[in-house]
């Protein structure tokens, strides 16, 4: 545990350090909640929005708008009455302490916490919402057999704030727990109701719309680890969601074993992270859900570093993408056959036990 808490607060100073460099991703966030409040249309552009608190910064944004769920802008709704450098540091230390309840409650490894750092470091410094999404999940394993409605409930929350997290529900399905699968659904649903409800009719119409636009936008960046890029870099122009949708399946399909012995979220992690249509780096701190072995956490780690040194303009970002991106791709690659395995899928004699996150490999 201390070791765990060193590393946290290496990693809140590195974060706050850096913090300047890092244009805000949660500033899209803080922009649609900030018009909401203002009565204006939360889903219009971010550097309009952004126009009225934060002018500097506003054209840095340019024609686009909030790419994340309306559930995301009802998260940052109580922020949105702050100035915004105070709400950003207070998003900031919220999503910290995300990240440490997590370490905690997973009983995670300090060499994994160690090797996932920089990811929540570049995670912290854009304000991302994964940091919400690694406490989730790791309280759902946590949860997974004895508050099975409260599973259902988180693994339907982290779908309504960001849409790559509803392959879950899927495992939820393949694994037979029916009821959790439908608890999930549900709470996704209840959460776009109440989003409807709050910022205004049409406001998911709206965001949907925004979805493929933007998803067509960013799918070829060379910072997108998503395997859907790497098929279209062999077939230019093919569309995005149907390759993922595509991909998905072939990844999920020889894990249907595992996942029917309740091993529901932990083989499908690196399915998450390359089927997603977008994949960034700092989306890689959620490896820590599965077991990392020693090679994994050396190449998370040496990855890591060359994403934040190019970020701090120490390294030079022309052509090191590879070095970057090529390590993560193995990775995941790797957990994904491993975990794909025959020998991964022998059924236990005992009765499978949601076990915590590894503490050592």
């Amino acid at each position: 545990m201390r070791l765990r808490l060193i590393i946290a607060a290496l990693t809140l100073i590195a974060a706050l350090l850096l913090l300047p460099q890092f244009l805000s991703d949660y500033a899209q966030d803080y922009a649609a909640a900030r018009a909401w409040l203002h009565g204006a249309d939360s889903n219009g552009r971010t550097a309009d929005l952004l126009a009225e608190c934060c002018a500097a910064m506003a054209p840095l944004y340019g024609g686009m708008q909030t790419a994340h769920p309306p559930f995301a802008t009802l998260l940052a709704l109580p922020l949105a009455w702050l100035p915004w450098p105070v709400a950003r540091l207070a998003w900031l230390v919220l999503s910290w302490a995300a990240i440490v309840g997590a370490w905690q409650i997973g009983r995670v490894a300090p060499a994994v916490c160690a090797a996932t750092a920089s990811f929540w470091i570049i995670a912290l410094g854009l304000g991302t919402h994964e940091p919400l999404l690694f406490l989730l999940l790791a309280l759902a394993l946590h949860l997974a057999e004895r508050r099975p409605r409260v599973v259902g409930a988180l693994v339907g929350l982290c779908a309504a704030i960001k849409v790559y997290p509803i392959v879950v529900i899927g495992g939820l399905l393949a694994a037979r727990r029916y009821a959790q699968a439908a608890i999930a659904l549900a709470t996704g649903a209840l959460a776009l109701l109440l989003c409807e409800l709050v910022l205004g009719l049409g406001v998911t119409r709206g965001w949907l719309r925004f979805v493929p636009i933007n998803t067509q936008f960013y799918v070829d960046n060379i910072g997108n680890g998503s395997l859907v890029r790497l098929v279209r870099a062999v077939v230019p122009g093919a569309p995005p969601t149907p390759v993922a949708l595509a991909v998905l399946a072939l990844l999920s399909l020889p894990l249907l074993p595992r996942l029917r012995r309740s091993d529901w979220l932990r083989p499908l992690v690196p399915v998450m992270l390359l089927g997603s249509p977008l994949s960034w780096r700092h989306y890689m701190g959620l490896a820590a859900l599965d077991q990392l072995g020693w090679a994994e956490q050396i190449a998370l780690a040496l990855a890591g570093l060359a994403a934040l040194l190019i970020g701090m303009g120490v390294l030079p970002a022309d052509n090191m993408a590879p070095v970057v991106q090529g390590p993560l791709l193995i990775v995941l690659i790797w957990m994904w056959y491993r975990a794909s395995r025959p020998a991964a899928a022998i059924p236990s004699a005992a009765p499978q036990q949601a076990a915590p996150l590894p503490e050592e490999r």
